[in-house]
């Protein structure tokens, strides 16, 4: 065992907590109290070398059973570098400097022990061997983070103890949370790991910890889904395998989920899968299999087995991260495996639920929430859940999915979701990109007591922030509700009309397709005609080539060039032949005159050149986003041979783009003369022209962009086309009234947010003035709560600040303290 963790640091709490209120908070120095041993041990004295910020100075100790270095010199307002017998202190507030410098960048012991060690020699002061200070200053700060860490524990615990005199009940609230029977539970078919959550009536004090806004309110949402979280994998924070491993070093509130808990569902996957699939799981699924399959090749995340870090180098290969929609954490994942499995997000999802009332309804943001969710429903993973989940993708990688995945689980077109985009776990891993080349090397420990202590100062710096995140988000839509609108009003046609109109274009086009398709003579004229195509295309060439040889007056390394070429291009055009002529047989009476009709159709044939041209249009602007993707999110600070390659890499991108847009002008040319032949009555009577492709953005690929649509281009010639097909009009209207429904959804929500923001704070006021009433005897830990209610305080204030212009007024818990008046 760890003698730090076990014997020094819960010694060095309650000195802790008498320094911080002796010196208000380290703006003192200390005066530590002489007290004479009382043990009767043998004394002996030990000399500690100080590191103050600009000076050395030794002092002397005298050690007995009842009187630690450790102590002694915390009181003095020290940290030693040892347990036991410390050749080195540190000045504390030396070390809570390095600690909240660390919070900004990365960490690095060497860069500040090299640099105080030159700024002390500067000044005259000497320190004996090579490299004194680097290691004995990073033990000192590593556990004094831990004795931080455990007093912040100590106080919390403290305060969370007078929490069951709490009425925690909202009388004016007509959907205030109330207990639920186990009734509602469904019961669990494959769930053979693990028990039935204990029954809540709100979200655990865990949960509301780690977002007060999300879960610290006493109500639930008056519409909607009860909460939002997104799931991500990051790949750039890996950790090097190493022959040594340190001291087992643990964060008192850590947000990672035990080991334990993710074999479990690793290995219950694994007993699963293996096993007959659930019957008629496809019936639930509102998108077709074969779609779903094409989005699964798109997306890595969706392929388990595909190696994306080696576990022969990394003994964590990356994290997993579930965050709320305030980009809070609120639990990670420490990943072994090469590829992004399943069973990760299970894991966290499970967690998430045992946190959570029976009643609660969660939406689910993450990259291939489609897969994820044909999985869950394949193999039963989330049986317990499933019905109270409503999955959506990632706003930002929505591109990668078919258009009729869209549809269904694009956020800005799924219902409950708002204007929330997902991509929370981005931002993140963006935030902590700076520790990247730092956890890869350092213990096998730190990394994740280290991300454990970022993810507490990120907590702290968003709270906050609350206020102006609400403020801004509803600024945003507002704006965006106006913008909608006005789509809606100038559509001339009624909310009712225009959502229904949605609902039978996303029930048409995410229509599986028969397994006898009533089309298949269509298909097979279609066919023909691009048999014939290619046939006359070959004619053609073969008789420049014939033209060629027969002039005497040729170039040799034409006449060269004709002979190699036509060999190949006649038993080409042999096999085309033979495959037309045994289409044409194929087809029956009504097909054949079918066919000779389109053969000299200008409309059918334009129609399925601009088909071929949008769907190569759509696979090269989909690759061009993945690669301009992960170009744009690389997360490391790169050497000067990385940003090169990245260079070479981001220009050989750009030089693909005129060949896009030279595509784009193509089907957009194509378009015009369908509009023309449809004008001069020369196209089937109920033809409907595509949309062009603006290329103006043209590489955004937006949700709500023509490029998704195959509008005009898979007509059925028997039927009228319906509203949302042939009338822009109607189109327009759509998309107006899907951005207002979002847009009210987010208002609503906001509401919601900042009665929670209200509710929450006031219990947590209440929280801390029973607490001041208990503690009152112990100077000690009042100090330390008068600390909590000063930072409660202000954060009330900068709150109420923001909001009160939306004319949603927060009232004022506090009084007058420390200098701060009360507030009407």
């Amino acid at each position: 065992m760890n003698t730090w963790t076990t014997e020094v640091i819960p010694k060095l709490v309650h000195p802790y907590l008498r320094l911080l209120r002796e010196t208000q908070n380290l703006q003192q120095e200390s005066v530590p109290a002489i007290t004479e041993c009382v043990c009767l041990g043998s004394v002996h004295s030990l000399s500690v070398l100080v590191v103050r910020f600009d000076y050395l100075e030794r002092i002397s100790l005298s050690i007995c059973a009842c009187r630690s270095a450790a102590v002694q010199l915390v009181e003095r307002g020290f940290f030693p570098c040892a347990p036991l017998q410390p050749s080195l202190a540190v000045d504390i507030r030396l070390l809570d400097f390095a600690t909240r410098l660390f919070l900004k960048i990365s960490p690095n012991n060497t860069a500040i022990s090299n640099t105080l060690t030159e700024f002390l020699e500067a000044r005259g002061y000497q320190m004996k061997g090579e490299d004194p200070l680097r290691r004995r200053f990073g033990n000192a700060l590593q556990w004094f983070n831990s004795l931080q860490h455990a007093t912040t524990q100590l106080v919390d615990s403290l305060i969370t103890a007078h929490c069951d005199s709490l009425d925690t009940t909202d009388g004016g609230s007509s959907d205030t949370t109330e207990d639920v029977s186990e009734e509602g539970y469904k019961s669990p078919k494959r769930q053979r790991f693990h028990e039935e959550p204990p029954s809540l009536s709100r979200p655990s004090e865990y949960l509301r910890s780690r977002c007060p806004i999300c879960f610290g309110g006493n109500s639930r949402i008056s519409e909607g889904l009860d909460s939002i979280v997104c799931i991500d994998a990051c790949f750039t924070q890996k950790h090097t395998k190493q022959r040594y491993r340190d001291p087992q070093h643990t964060h008192p509130n850590t947000v990672f989920i035990p080991k334990e808990d993710v074999e479990a569902w690793e290995n219950f996957v694994a007993e699963v899968r293996p096993s007959r699939p659930m019957k008629d799981f496809e019936d639930r699924l509102k998108v077709p299999g074969d779609v779903l399959d094409d989005c699964e090749k798109s997306f890595t995340a969706a392929d388990g087995t595909r190696e994306k870090a080696s576990t022969q180098f990394f003994d964590s290969t990356a994290l997993m991260g579930l965050l709320c929609r305030h980009d809070r954490v609120l639990w990670l994942v420490n990943m072994t495996s090469p590829g992004e499995c399943q069973h990760y997000a299970f894991s966290l999802i499970d967690m998430l639920f045992k946190h959570l009332p029976p009643m609660w309804t969660v939406g689910l943001l993450y990259d291939v929430a489609c897969t994820l969710k044909r999985s869950s429903l394949k193999w039963g993973f989330l049986d317990q859940y499933i019905d109270r989940i409503t999955f959506a993708i990632s706003v930002f990688h929505a591109y990668g999915h078919g258009w009729a995945c869209q549809c269904v689980y694009h956020p800005r077109k799924c219902k409950g979701f708002g204007l929330s985009d997902g991509e929370g776990c981005e931002r993140f891993w963006h935030s902590i990109s700076k520790l990247i080349a730092y956890l890869h090397i350092c213990g096998h420990h730190t990394p994740l007591y280290t991300l454990d202590s970022q993810i507490h100062q990120s907590d702290h710096e968003s709270l906050q922030g609350f206020g102006k995140w609400i403020a801004r988000k509803w600024q945003n839509a507002e704006a965006r509700r106006i913008e909608g609108n006005k789509d809606v009003v100038e559509s001339q046609e009624s909310p009712e009309f225009l959502r229904q109109q949605w609902e039978e274009q996303v029930a048409s086009q995410t229509k599986p397709l028969p397994r006898q398709s009533q089309t298949a003579g269509k298909k097979a004229v279609e066919e023909a005609v691009r048999l014939q195509k290619v046939c006359d295309s070959l004619v053609k060439r073969i008789s420049r080539f014939e033209d060629i040889i027969c002039d005497v007056d040729a170039d040799g390394v034409d006449y060269i060039d004709a002979e190699e070429h036509l060999p190949i291009l006649r038993k080409q055009l042999e096999t085309c032949q033979n495959k037309l002529s045994q289409s044409k047989r194929a087809l029956g009476v009504n097909d054949h005159a079918s066919f000779q009709h389109l053969t000299k159709s200008k409309y059918i044939n334009y129609r399925m050149n601009a088909r071929a041209l949008k769907m190569r249009l759509r696979m090269r602007l989909r690759a061009r986003k993945f690669e301009r993707n992960r170009i744009e999110r690389s997360a490391r600070r790169q050497q000067y041979n990385e940003r090169k390659i990245q260079d070479q890499t981001e220009d050989s991108v750009k030089r693909l783009d005129p060949g896009i847009q030279k595509l784009a002008r193509s089907y957009n040319k194509h378009v015009s003369d369908m509009q023309e032949l449809i004008r001069r009555r020369q196209a089937p009577w109920n033809a409907v022209a595509p949309l062009p492709i603006a290329l103006k953005g043209l590489f955004n690929l937006d949700v709500d962009d023509n490029i998704w649509e195959d509008i005009g281009l898979n007509d059925d010639d028997d039927e009228d086309p319906p509203p949302w097909l042939s009338s822009e009009r109607v189109r327009k209207g759509i998309k107006g009234i899907l951005l207002r429904d979002r847009s009210d959804e987010e208002l609503r929500r906001l509401r919601h947010e900042m009665r929670a923001m209200r509710e929450w704070m006031r219990e947590e006021w209440e929280l801390l003035l029973r607490a001041i009433d208990g503690v009152k005897a112990s100077s000690m830990f009042l100090h330390s709560t008068f600390v909590c209610q000063y930072s409660c305080l202000f954060f009330q204030v900068t709150w109420a600040y923001i909001i009160n212009f939306l004319n949603a007024r927060m009232p004022y818990y506090g009084y007058v303290l420390h200098g701060v008046s009360h507030f009407p």
